[in-house]
């Protein structure tokens, strides 16, 4: 499915810089950095809120370690090759969850996202590679 390495052997589309757009971001600039962590394990790094999480696409959560960690934490599952799930946890409990779909031309992904306790509430962002 989803990973470190796409099923031709080649890399994951999803690795690479990407950025959230401007009309999307308004004076919240996100930047995500997708890289290879071994082992068919995928890095995401959060720039702007200093976040590091190494997860496997695989439904497991995991720790974020990057410098503002609070102990909060992300389990992501993939979906389709292109697609993946994720719910984020802060002080134990999920609180955000979404799906992020990459376009079929690789040039952006959408993320659906919303509160845990508010499904009915979504919201869609768009990220493009920076």
């Amino acid at each position: 499915m989803l990973g470190a390495a796409s099923q031709d052997g080649g890399t994951s589309p999803w690795f690479g810089t990407w950025a959230l757009r401007a009309q999307d971001a308004g004076d919240r600039p996100e930047t995500l950095i997708y890289s290879d962590a071994g082992a068919g394990g995928v890095r995401m790094e959060s720039v702007e809120a200093r976040s590091v999480i190494v997860t496997h696409f695989d439904g497991e959560p995991a720790v974020d370690s990057g410098p503002n960690s609070s102990g909060s934490v992300l389990a992501i599952i993939a979906t389709s090759p292109t697609s993946y799930a994720w719910t984020f946890w802060k002080a134990g409990k999920p609180f955000v969850q979404g799906l992020n779909t990459l376009a079929d031309d690789r040039q952006s992904f959408t993320e659906v996202s919303w509160l845990a306790d508010k499904p009915e509430s979504r919201v869609t962002l768009i990220y493009e590679p920076r």
